[in-house]
C-alpha cells in the first residue's frame, strides 16, 4: 500500500485533487455559499439627534443641511404663467392630487424624478435626475433584509421589497469579507479593504464625501462625520467637477479596458443627485469606458460622481420595472446582488 503511494504519479494526483479541492471550497466559500452574519451581533448606530441641522465646519464633503432648498422647477407649475406654485394649491383651478407620475417621471411633495436615456461612446445610457427635499429619501437596502457573505437578491426584488420608487444595484459588498459597510447608519463592517480605490460615504446632510479607507476609521465616519451610508467600489470619477481618472483607468476584472455595463451615483449638491447607469456588451450597447463615464457625469453638471458595481450587475429599476438591459454576456439577465441604493420613503 505504501509503496503504491509512493510511486511519482500517484503522489502527484492525490496533490492535485487536493488542490483542486481547495480552490473549488474557496471559490464557494467567496463566491456562492451564503453567510448570515450572528444575528445576535450588536452593530453600532448613528445618532442623528447630535449633529446640527447644518454640516459643521468641520466636515469634509459639501455643505449644506437636512432642510435642502429646492429649485423652482421641482414644484409645480401653473400653466398658465409658469410660475411654480404650493404642493396643495390649485392650478388652473385644479387641484394638484400627488404622486403625478408617468413611464419616465415621478413626482410628489418631496420627491422629482426624471429619467432620460441618451446616446453616448456607442452606448446606451440611463439617466436618472432626482430632486429631494431632504436626504432621508437616499437609502440603502440589504438582500433579503441581511446583512452576510453571498446573501443575494435581484436589485428590482429588494427594491419592490422596501417599496423603492428608483433604485440601483450597490457595491455587492457580499462578495468580499472586508471593507467598511455603513447601511442607513449601522455599522455592519470594520475591516480595512485592500483596494487602490476610495469608497464613497453619503453623509446625514445628503453630501457625498470620497475617502481611503486608511485615512479615517469606521467609527469617525459614523459618529462624528454622520455617514449614513458607505459604499466600497470605485473609482471615484469626478472630484469639484473636475475628472480624477484618465483613459487607463479601469477595475480589474471581466472586459478589463473594454466597454463594461456601469451603474455611478453623482452628485449637483445636497438634494440634486444622479442615478445614471449604461449598457454594454450587446450589439446595441457597446458599453462606455469608466473616463466615458466621467465625461458624462461632467456633462450632467455633477460636482462628484462615483462608480459602482457594474458589469452583469448594472441595473436600473423605476416604478415597478427594469429600465435598462442587465447582460454579462449579451443576453437579458437581471443578476442578484447583495444591496441596492435607492430612493424611497
Amino acid at each position: 500500500m505504501f509503496s503504491f503511494l509512493k510511486k511519482p504519479y500517484v503522489f502527484t494526483s492525490i496533490i492535485s485533487v487536493l488542490l483542486t479541492g481547495f480552490l473549488a471550497w474557496s471559490l464557494l466559500e467567496v463566491f456562492v455559499i451564503p453567510r448570515a452574519a450572528d444575528p445576535e451581533a450588536e452593530y453600532e448606530t448613528l445618532d442623528l439627534s447630535k449633529f446640527p441641522p447644518a454640516t459643521s465646519p468641520d466636515v469634509p464633503g459639501q455643505s449644506g443641511g437636512n432642510t435642502i432648498t429646492l429649485p423652482p422647477s421641482f414644484l409645480p407649475q401653473d400653466p398658465s404663467t409658469g410660475d411654480p406654485s404650493g404642493p396643495t394649491e390649485d392650478m388652473g383651478g385644479d387641484k394638484v392630487e400627488y404622486p403625478i407620475i408617468t413611464d419616465t417621471s415621478y413626482k410628489d411633495e418631496h420627491i422629482s424624478i426624471t429619467l432620460s436615456t441618451i446616446r453616448r461612446y456607442d452606448s446606451n445610457i440611463h439617466v436618472a435626475e432626482v430632486i429631494l427635499d431632504s436626504p432621508t429619501y437616499l437609502k440603502t437596502a440589504l438582500a433579503k433584509d441581511e446583512f452576510g457573505q453571498n446573501i443575494k437578491e435581484k436589485t428590482s426584488e429588494q427594491a419592490k421589497r422596501v417599496g423603492a420608487i428608483l433604485a440601483i444595484n450597490g457595491d455587492f459588498y457580499g462578495a468580499n469579507k472586508e471593507g467598511y459597510v455603513i447601511r442607513n447608519g449601522t455599522l455592519y463592517r470594520d475591516s480595512i479593504r485592500s483596494s487602490r480605490f476610495e469608497d464613497l460615504a453619503i453623509l446625514y446632510d445628503g453630501s457625498l464625501f470620497p475617502f481611503y479607507e486608511k485615512d479615517y476609521t469606521p467609527r469617525d465616519l459614523l459618529h462624528k462625520y454622520g455617514a449614513m451610508q458607505v459604499l466600497g467600489f470605485g473609482p471615484t470619477l469626478l472630484k469639484d467637477g473636475q475628472l480624477v481618472v484618465d483613459t487607463d483607468t479601469e477595475v480589474n476584472i471581466y472586459h478589463d479596458k473594454l466597454g463594461n455595463p456601469r451603474t455611478i451615483i453623482g452628485i449637483v449638491e445636497p438634494g440634486h443627485y444622479f442615478f445614471v447607469v449604461a449598457d454594454g456588451r450587446t450589439k446595441e450597447s457597446f458599453g462606455p469606458t469608466l473616463y466615458h463615464m466621467a465625461l458624462v457625469m461632467q456633462e450632467l453638471g455633477c460636482d462628484i460622481a462615483y462608480n459602482l458595481d457594474g458589469g452583469g450587475s448594472a441595473t436600473l429599476y423605476f416604478n415597478g420595472r427594469v429600465v435598462n438591459y442587465p447582460s454579462t454576456d449579451g443576453t437579458y439577465k437581471e443578476r442578484s446582488v447583495s444591496d441596492i441604493v435607492y430612493i424611497g420613503y
